[in-house]
């Protein structure tokens, strides 16, 4: 091979080493972006294998490039030796660019994807607790109401209880009343005492009365 030959490889090297910087700029940006996601965008992985693919060009170049070197013998000076060197180790510095851009990238989603997980636990763990909760409210709530029920039915049994009773006492006074009636129906001349006693209370009453009614009068004309 010629040493054109030679200078339209190592162009093709270059177009690529620029290449691969502009990718590697573009990739570095997702690490400020990453701390709010926890998946790689489309345009992410695109970026990446575009790298790849671009890597692993020029890593075949830099073998054509050698392959010359060897083959040409006194054609290719020193100068251009430094050249294949000096391009092998810009392929190995952008190479551990990537690994360390694309590992930093992954290592923030892996703290994101934890600290998503910590919180839907904690978001999880603080809906079971709320639901216990509410059950236990719920719990609460209905032997209150059982037992607002059971002093409700106390309540009724024992006015139920005072309605029969008041029943069996105003029976029992008609029955007195009425055995009362019969008794004095049956003894004669009862009813003509009981009349004059209360004729006889009537009068004491009215004589009492007149003469409370003098006394007062006294009084205004003494």
């Amino acid at each position: 091979m010629s040493s054109s030959s030679f200078s339209q490889i190592r162009s093709q090297a270059l177009n690529l080493e620029k290449q691969t910087e502009s990718l590697l700029s573009k990739y570095s940006q997702f690490q400020t972006s990453s701390s709010s996601s926890v998946e790689s965008s489309s345009e992410e992985t695109r970026i990446e294998q575009q790298l790849q693919e671009i890597l692993a060009k020029r890593d075949t170049i830099i073998g054509k490039l050698n392959r010359i070197s060897q083959s040409s013998g006194e054609e290719l000076t020193t100068s251009k030796l430094q050249q294949i060197s000096r391009h092998r180790e810009i392929l190995q510095d952008h190479k551990r660019a990537l690994n360390r851009i694309t590992t930093q990238l992954q290592d923030e989603r892996n703290r994101n994807n934890l600290l998503f997980s910590v919180q839907s636990d904690i978001s999880n763990a603080k809906r079971r607790n709320d639901a216990m909760d509410a059950d236990a409210y719920i719990l609460e709530e209905s032997q209150r109401v059982d037992n607002a029920n059971n002093l409700a039915d106390r309540l009724l049994q024992g006015a139920l209880n005072t309605r029969d009773e008041l029943a069996h006492q105003r029976q029992y006074l008609s029955n007195a009343q009425s055995k009362i009636l019969s008794s004095l129906q049956n003894v004669p001349g009862l009813n003509v005492l009981i009349s004059k006693i209360n004729t006889r209370r009537k009068r004491d009453t009215l004589i009492l009365a007149s003469v409370i009614a003098i006394c007062i009068l006294l009084l205004f004309f003494v």
